[in-house]
């Protein structure tokens, strides 16, 4: 299965890290349904960590997640962020993403962390 930004699931959990974030509503795990998914085998879960978003991706079997594997599904997600803006900690069973909200949702809404407007591809 391939996952892209436009997955339904992955646009759907977008959507609302977007408005709960401009909305100030916390992501947190008491809401897990609407920050998380199934993809093909493995688990998605966003929550926030105080001015950090938290993105872990694990197998739905429990079984080991290659950082290759866990880095096709978290493109789907910050396909619109340089890189180098996103914490990666691998483990053995999981892989976690952090980033701030704030920036986060500006790139998603075509905006660079100066406020610039960025290019939609």
């Amino acid at each position: 299965m391939t996952v892209t930004n436009e997955h339904p699931e992955v646009r759907r959990i977008l959507q609302a890290i977007v408005e709960d974030t401009r909305a100030g509503v916390p992501i947190l795990l008491d809401r897990r349904e609407r920050y998380g998914a199934t993809l093909g085998n493995f688990r998605v879960q966003f929550e926030g960590e105080d001015d950090l978003l938290h993105l872990a991706i694990t197998r739905t079997d429990d079984g080991e997640v290659s950082h290759r594997e866990a880095q096709t599904i978290a493109d789907a997600f910050f396909h619109r962020v340089p890189k180098g803006l996103i914490q990666c900690r691998p483990a053995v069973y999981s892989v976690h993403y952090y980033i701030a909200h704030d920036l986060f949702v500006d790139y998603l809404d075509g905006n660079s962390h100066g406020g610039e407007v960025s290019r939609r591809t």
